[in-house]
C-alpha cells in the first residue's frame, strides 16, 4: 500500500516535472523564435530602406548603409548586431538586388542548459529587389539620376527623333525647342536658379530667398567656373543626382550655368571646346559609350524647371577648331518611355 502511495506521489512529482521541463524549454523556444522575427524585422526594414535611399535619394551604396547603421543606433537590438549585419549589392543580376544578413547570432538558453544547449544559433536574411519599370510615357515627375543638362518643354512622344543644339543659357528662349542648356548640381546660392522656390532646401542648409541672380559671383567667374563644370559632366550624370517634382525635392539646389558668361565670341568658343571634353568623357572619345538614356530637366516659359523628359542619345555632332562663330555641338536623341523603379521585399 505505501508502495503504491509512493509511486503515485513519485509519478505526479515526475509529470510535474515533466511539465515543467516542456513548458521551460517551450518558453526557450518562443523566446528563440520571438528572437528570430524580430531580427527578421531588422534585416527586413534594412533591405528596403537601403534600395529607398538607393533609388529615390542617391545612387551610393555606402551612404545607404550609413544611414541605415545611424538608424541601428536607436534601438538595443540594433545597437547589438550593427556590427555584424551585413549588406550584399548585386547590380549584374536582372532584377537588382541588395541583401541584408544576420548570422551565427547567439541567443542564450535558460532551460535547455538543463540539457546541454547553451545557446540557439539563428540566421536570418531578407533581400528586396530594385526593379526597372518601363512608364509607357516620355515625362515624369521623378528621377532618380538627371543629365547634366536641360531642354525646353514640348509636346514630347516616344520615338521622336530630336537634335538638340547647345547654346548659351544668356541667350535663353523658350521657343528654342532645339536647343539644349548646361545644369549645374550642388550649385552656389548665388546664381540662376531654375528650380525656384517650389524647391524645400531647408534640410540642405540653403535658403532660396536670399539667392540673387544679379550678385557678384554670377558675373566674374567666367571661364573657370564653366571650366570646372564640364569637367565634372560625367560626375553629374553618374552621380545619380535626385529630383522630385511632386514633393518639391532634389539631393542638392540646381542651377543653369552659363548665364553670366555673356554671349560674345570668346566666351562662346570657350564653352564649346570645354563642353565637347565634358561631353566626350559621357559619350567615349569616338561616341563608342552611345547609345545612352537620360533625363534631361524641361523648362516651362519663364525658364523654371518643370518636369523629366527622358531621351536616348543615340549620335552627336560637333564642330570644335574651326573659328569660334562657326563652332556648334549637337546631341542627336530619340525619345523614349521615361523609367521608374520597383521596390518589392521578396525573402
Amino acid at each position: 500500500m505505501k508502495k503504491a502511495i509512493i509511486d503515485q506521489i513519485l509519478l505526479i512529482l515526475f509529470l510535474f516535472v515533466a511539465l515543467v521541463g516542456i513548458g521551460a524549454t517551450i518558453s526557450d523556444n518562443m523566446k528563440a523564435r520571438d528572437k528570430y522575427y524580430n531580427l527578421k524585422k531588422i534585416t527586413d526594414n534594412a533591405v528596403l530602406t537601403l534600395a529607398k535611399y538607393y533609388v529615390n535619394v542617391e545612387q551610393n551604396t555606402d551612404s545607404a548603409e550609413n544611414i541605415y547603421d545611424n538608424m541601428l543606433t536607436q534601438t538595443n537590438l540594433g545597437n547589438e548586431i550593427s556590427s555584424s549585419i551585413v549588406y550584399t549589392w548585386d547590380f549584374i543580376s536582372q532584377p537588382n538586388t541588395v541583401t541584408a544578413n544576420i548570422s551565427n547570432y547567439e541567443e542564450s538558453t535558460f532551460w535547455f542548459k538543463l540539457f546541454g544547449l547553451n545557446s540557439f544559433s539563428l540566421n536570418v536574411q531578407s533581400i528586396a529587389t530594385i526593379t526597372t519599370i518601363d512608364s509607357g510615357e516620355p515625362t515624369s515627375s521623378y528621377s532618380a539620376g538627371i543629365a547634366p543638362f536641360a531642354i525646353n518643354d514640348s509636346n514630347f512622344a516616344i520615338g521622336d527623333a530630336l537634335g538638340f543644339n547647345y547654346s548659351l543659357t544668356a541667350g535663353w528662349q523658350y521657343s528654342d525647342k532645339d536647343t539644349f542648356y548646361p545644369i549645374l548640381t550642388n550649385s552656389d546660392c548665388d546664381c540662376n536658379f531654375i528650380l525656384s522656390n517650389k524647391f524645400d532646401f531647408s534640410d540642405l542648409g540653403f535658403d532660396v530667398d536670399n539667392c540673387n541672380a544679379s550678385s557678384s559671383g554670377c558675373t566674374t567667374h567666367g571661364e573657370s567656373e564653366f571650366r570646372d563644370y564640364a569637367r565634372e559632366l560625367d560626375n553629374i550624370y553618374n552621380s545619380g543626382q535626385s529630383i522630385d517634382f511632386e514633393d518639391g525635392k532634389t539631393d542638392s539646389p540646381i542651377s543653369l550655368i552659363g548665364t553670366y558668361l555673356g554671349n560674345t565670341t570668346s566666351s562662346w568658343g570657350t564653352q564649346i571646346n570645354h563642353l565637347s571634353s565634358g561631353i566626350y568623357d559621357i559619350i567615349g572619345n569616338s561616341g563608342q559609350n552611345l547609345p545612352i538614356e537620360m533625363d534631361f530637366i524641361t523648362l516651362d516659359t519663364g525658364g523654371i524647371a518643370n518636369g523629366i523628359v527622358r531621351l536616348k542619345i543615340t549620335g552627336y555632332d560637333m564642330e570644335t577648331t574651326t573659328s569660334p562663330g562657326n563652332r556648334y555641338i549637337q546631341l542627336i536623341t530619340e525619345v523614349v518611355s521615361a523609367k521608374t523603379e520597383e521596390i518589392k521585399l521578396v525573402e
